[in-house]
């Protein structure tokens, strides 16, 4: 039996959720080299081939009846600047959600506010690797590897901030969350203007996300792998 290319793609971004718990102790002593690394890559992947996407998007979505109540023009970057603040929402409560004392009360709402936020943003992911602005094949494998990246980076950081909170069900929500959201894409049931918004929002989750594993130097971020994985995929994209 054929397996379709989207199929594929999606089964390897689920695999970085079991990557990232099983090689663990293998990336644990170049843990923020790593990410920094991931983090570039993801960057790179954004700005060099996603923002000229949203050009491309942009007159779909300025022609919605919410297009027409803003400026059209600037629509789509909304959508994006959207992105942005609620990710760095959820990293600011994910670093207010592990004080001493357990996780009863307040700091377990906040850490399953936090899971649904990211569960969403699974499901965007996934159900933009089915419905992307260019839907060729070389498209899809440079969507798949920078997400897988920010993927695997993003669980790793979830697993050292929730402890065991995060293994015994978090990671599952996750996976199922993107599943569901490649699922969703093949049903088709989202106009193209909604899908384009979302589009914009899940990039500005991922500069966000991205830059927070090298804005804090002071908790080991390493500037010239962030650079460098920035550079390589950034290069990389330019020539083909």
């Amino acid at each position: 039996m054929r397996v379709s290319p989207a199929f594929a793609g999606v089964l390897l971004l689920a695999s970085a959720f079991v990557l990232a718990h099983y090689g663990r102790r293998f990336t644990a002593n170049i843990k923020h080299r790593w990410h920094s690394l991931s983090a570039g890559v993801a960057v790179a992947y954004v700005f060099v081939q996603v923002m000229p996407e949203l050009e491309e998007h942009r007159p779909v979505v300025a022609g919605s009846a919410l297009g027409t109540l803003l400026d059209a023009e600037k629509h789509i970057y909304l959508w994006a600047l959207a992105g942005f603040v609620t990710f760095a929402g959820l990293s600011r409560l994910r670093s207010e959600a592990r004080p001493p004392g357990g996780w009863s009360g307040r700091r377990a709402l906040v850490y399953w506010g936090e899971m649904a936020g990211y569960a969403v943003y699974m499901l965007l992911i996934g159900y933009l690797l089915v419905h992307r602005e260019d839907a060729s094949l070389l498209s899809l494998w440079l969507y798949v590897f920078a997400m897988g990246l920010h993927i695997f980076m993003l669980d790793t950081e979830l697993a050292v901030q929730f402890q065991g909170v995060y293994e015994s069900g978090g990671r599952v929500l996750l996976v199922s969350s993107l599943l569901l959201g490649s699922a969703l894409a093949v049903t088709d049931l989202l106009p193209a203007s909604i899908t384009s918004s979302l589009f914009a929002f899940v990039l500005g989750g991922v500069v966000i996300s991205s830059a927070n594993e090298e804005l804090p130097a002071e908790q080991g971020g390493r500037f010239w792998w962030f650079a460098g994985g920035a550079a390589f995929y950034a290069i990389l994209l330019m020539l083909i």
